[in-house]
C-alpha cells in the first residue's frame, strides 16, 4: 500500500469532502480523486460512498481509518527519532506525579519509558491533581498523573491507569483500633483530619460521598499533605481516610491503620492535552496503555 495515498485517504476521511481535502493537501481535486481510486483498486474495496448527501466512509474505509492511519503516526515518530539522533538532539518529556499516589504504576511507567527511550530526557515533578492540571494547561508539562474522577476536564484526554486501596488512619488508642476492619458507618460523627478539597475536587467529593454519604464529615483540621494529616492523627486530633500505600509508608508512631470491611478503592490515571502531541508523549502514552492493561486490578466486589 502506497503511504502517500494512505495519507491522502486520511485527510479525505477527516474532511469527508474532496475539495476541502484537496485544499489541505495542496493538490488538484481531480488528482486527489484519482489517487483514492487507485488506492481502492489496490485494496480491492470501495473506501467511500459518494452520494447526493455527501461523502461517507464505507465499512472497509472505516477499517482502514482505524487500522491503517495510525501507521502514519508511527512513521512520523520514527522519522523524528532518526532526525533527533542524526542532529545530536535529545528529545524531552516533562511529567508530573500526584503526591497521593506514591510509587506503583506511575513510577513503573516512567521507569519503562526511560528504559525503552534512553535518548529522551524525562523531567519529573510532583504536585497534586489540581496543580497538575494547571501545569498541563499552561504547557509546563506534557503528561500529568491525576486522581479520578475529574470534575472539569473536557479539554483534556484522560486514561485511567489503576486503583489504590483506601483505609482509615486512627490514633493508636482510639476505640476503633480494637476492630480488625471497619464499616463507613463507624466513622459517623467522629472528628476528621482531611486534605483540602481544592487539591482534587472530583476525587474529594467522590470519596466523601462513598464514606459519609449525604452527611459531610466534621473536619476539625485541614492539612496540605499526607505527612501532616498523619501527624495530626498521631496527636489525637481526629481520624482520616487516605491511600493505604501512602499511609503504611508514612505512618508515624501513634497511628493505627485499619482497612474497610468491604474493600474501598480510588482510581487514578494520566491526563494530557490532545493538541500538539509530541513523539515522546505518544511513546509515553503507549507505555501507559500497556501498563494499564497489564497491571490494573479488577474492580473489587461491593
Amino acid at each position: 500500500m502506497d503511504l502517500r495515498r494512505l495519507q491522502y485517504f486520511a485527510v479525505v476521511a477527516q474532511e469527508l469532502h474532496f475539495r476541502r481535502a484537496a485544499e489541505r493537501l495542496h493538490i488538484a481535486q481531480p488528482g486527489l480523486s484519482q489517487q483514492i481510486k487507485v488506492l481502492e483498486r489496490e485494496l480491492g474495496a470501495d473506501l467511500f460512498d459518494r452520494g447526493p448527501q455527501g461523502v461517507t466512509l464505507t465499512a472497509a474505509g472505516t477499517v482502514l481509518l482505524e487500522e491503517g492511519v495510525p501507521l502514519l503516526g508511527q512513521l512520523d515518530r520514527v522519522e523524528e527519532r532518526v532526525r533527533a539522533v542524526a542532529e545530536g538532539r535529545r528529545r524531552q518529556l516533562r511529567v508530573v506525579h500526584t503526591r497521593s499516589v506514591s510509587g506503583g504504576l506511575p513510577d513503573e511507567v516512567v521507569h519503562r519509558f526511560r528504559e525503552q527511550y534512553p535518548e529522551v530526557d524525562v523531567l519529573v515533578d510532583s504536585a497534586w491533581t489540581t496543580r497538575n492540571l494547571q501545569m498541563l494547561r499552561a504547557g509546563e508539562v506534557e503528561a500529568a498523573f491525576i486522581r479520578l474522577p475529574l470534575s472539569d476536564a473536557d479539554d483534556l484526554q484522560v486514561l485511567p491507569l489503576g486503583r489504590t486501596e483506601v483505609v482509615v488512619a486512627l490514633p493508636e488508642k482510639h476505640p476503633l483500633t480494637r476492630r480488625r476492619a471497619l464499616d463507613p458507618a463507624d466513622l459517623t460523627g467522629l472528628p476528621v483530619v482531611s486534605w483540602p478539597r481544592a487539591q482534587a475536587p472530583g476525587y474529594f467529593d467522590d470519596l466523601q460521598a462513598r464514606v459519609w454519604g449525604d452527611t459531610p464529615p466534621e473536619v476539625v483540621l485541614w492539612e496540605p499533605d499526607p505527612e501532616h494529616v498523619l501527624a495530626a492523627v498521631a496527636a489525637g486530633t481526629g481520624v482520616s481516610v487516605l491511600d493505604r500505600d501512602r499511609a503504611m509508608k508514612l505512618s508515624p508512631r501513634g497511628v493505627t491503620v485499619r482497612r474497610f470491611r468491604i474493600t474501598m478503592t480510588a482510581e487514578f490515571g494520566v491526563a494530557w492535552s490532545p493538541h500538539g502531541l509530541s513523539t515522546a508523549l505518544t511513546d509515553f502514552l503507549t507505555i501507559c496503555r500497556d501498563v494499564a492493561v497489564t497491571f490494573r486490578p479488577a474492580p473489587p466486589g461491593r
